[in-house]
């Protein structure tokens, strides 16, 4: 007599990350992949984990005889953080498990960025002395993205003397870290400011 046994092939992958932020491009992020046979059949197909952002997820071969019924591996994988993943301000991927043809439900981690913006900037003028009222004194303003952000806002200078200080258009992607654009500015000399000496 031949008795069917009902068979329930069945994955589970729990996604977890030592990394609880991120600030810098660059910046590695370690995943862990707890891959779980929840079914009630050994599994001997290789477990493969597919990662939306990650594609080189490693997992090690099964045990001899399989992946039995309750019993777990762990898969790693590394991403590495971008520009748009510190503009967008968080970071979340998504993945699953399989082994041959059973496949584990979606699982996702989110990870938040932690946003510096910041601006710097240098005022200078090829201007050494001046002498007479009327004189036009000029100004340049190098403004710096210090932050870790790409910044999408116009920039302006505010100057308690020049009132109309012009700056450029920002890129059509933004003001990223470390660039930098010139806005200029005239100042037009007056009595007062011969009197005062400087």
């Amino acid at each position: 007599a031949t008795v069917p046994a009902v068979q329930t092939p069945v994955l589970h992958v729990a996604k977890g990350s030592t990394s609880v932020a991120y600030s810098t491009v660059g910046q590695v992020i370690p995943y862990t992949y707890v891959v779980t046979n929840s079914g009630n059949t050994t599994f001997t197909a290789a477990v493969t984990i597919t990662d939306n952002k990650i594609p080189g997820v490693v997992c090690p071969a099964l045990p001899v005889g399989g992946l039995a019924p309750n019993a777990s591996i762990l898969c790693t994988g590394n991403y590495t953080v971008t520009q748009a993943d510190l503009d967008a301000g968080t970071l979340t991927n998504t993945a699953s498990a399989t082994s041959g043809p059973t496949t584990s439900p979606t699982v996702s981690k989110t990870i938040p960025a932690t946003q510096a913006p910041a601006l710097s900037i240098v005022k200078s003028t090829t201007a050494t002395t001046y002498s007479t009222v009327g004189q036009v004194i000029p100004y340049s303003y190098v403004v710096t993205n210090a932050g870790n952000v790409s910044l999408t806002s116009a920039v302006t200078v505010t100057d308690d003397r020049i009132p109309a200080v012009t700056c450029p258009a920002l890129p059509v992607a933004g003001l990223a870290p470390g660039a930098a654009i010139t806005c200029s500015g005239s100042y037009t000399v007056t009595q007062s400011d011969i009197d005062r000496g400087n």
